[in-house]
């Protein structure tokens, strides 16, 4: 009687209703979705990815994160899968300096495979250790032929104060107008016709960022995962930095839960989507961080999840395609 009581007394954490609520939504999604993901063959994927552009991607050298790919390597695979270009972010060094190198290499690439070479685009993030929201650097990527500047990602005020963090570039004064550096920066981005990207700054700094900004005729802007955690945004505010001018960024990386991103919703950025719109939305990977799937074969799972859940061949074009294809003027 006496085991028979202590075996009574023990607790089931798995009946508490966080996990079993997870459970429900882990098996649901998979018995769901693993049929439909099965007859969508990577010969699918390669047809929408033809000609795509991967606008957001992680490769090495980046010594402030574990990058597991170079930005060789990376750009030879997009040059294999018949994808058009990759843009690459790197939290510490211009990548509008790198990329030079990384095409001159494919271009040869692409000749001994008698391929049509992916292009490498690169440009510039504005933390620490570029000065910070220094217009120089913006002026030095825009030389160099850069196509993207980035606000500071983790030298971000916002950033720092999501992660419990004190100090951090602030990109609003007192009176929410964006600090005089920013201007200038706005006019050089205006002047090269460069993408704008708040990177990771609050919404509000986004909404006001993209507000001024337009004022001094910068056209192109991107806003990165605002659906995740750290730069999450509503949906409607979403559609509403698009009807703005922007275009919203979903990301693999964000969108599709991974080992250092686990509890994102994967089927949330359905409802993006449809509440967004295609024509207001890019693709990405924001892959390359050895802990997860290469940045290529995390762009063909996404267009088979997508086509998966219903979304349509032309619009997945639109969004993996088209939008970035206009954006960096291919």
């Amino acid at each position: 009687m006496k085991n028979k009581s202590k075996t009574k007394d023990i607790y089931e954490l798995s009946m508490e209703p966080k996990w079993r609520q997870d459970a429900k939504r882990a098996y649901t999604t998979i018995l769901n979705m693993g049929d439909r993901v099965k007859m969508i063959t990577e010969d699918d994927a390669l047809e929408l990815l033809a000609g795509a552009v991967d606008i957001h991607v992680h490769g090495a050298p980046d010594p402030e994160i574990d990058v597991g790919w170079d930005q060789l390597e990376i750009t030879k695979k997009a040059t294999d899968m018949g994808m058009g270009a990759v843009v690459f972010k790197a939290h510490t060094i211009p990548t509008a300096a790198t990329v030079y190198y990384v095409q001159k290499a494919v271009d040869e690439y692409a000749r001994s495979i008698a391929k049509k070479p992916a292009k490498a685009f690169g440009g510039v993030t504005l933390n620490y250790y570029q000065g910070g929201l220094n217009p120089e650097a913006v002026q030095m990527c825009a030389d160099l032929g850069g196509k993207v500047v980035w606000l500071p990602s983790h030298s971000s005020a916002h950033h720092r104060r999501v992660m419990g963090e004190s100090g951090g570039i602030e990109l609003l004064d007192a009176n929410d107008k964006p600090v005089p550096a920013l201007y200038e920066i706005f006019k050089i981005v205006a002047e090269n016709d460069m993408i704008l990207d708040p990177c990771h700054a609050g919404t509000k700094q986004r909404f006001v960022i993209i507000k001024e900004a337009r004022k001094l005729g910068v056209k192109k802007m991107v806003i990165t995962h605002p659906n995740w955690n750290v730069t999450k945004a509503t949906h409607q505010q979403m559609a509403e930095m698009g009807r703005m001018g922007a275009y919203i960024g979903l990301f693999m990386y964000g969108d599709v839960p991974n080992f250092n991103n686990p509890n994102c919703d994967p089927m949330e950025m359905f409802e993006i989507i449809k509440k967004v719109g295609p024509e207001h939305i890019v693709l990405a990977s924001d892959l390359g961080t050895v802990v997860n799937m290469p940045p290529w074969e995390g762009m063909k799972l996404f267009v088979r999840i997508l086509l998966a859940n219903g979304v349509k061949k032309s619009d997945i074009r639109k969004m993996c395609r088209n939008n970035p294809a206009a954006l960096l003027e291919l």
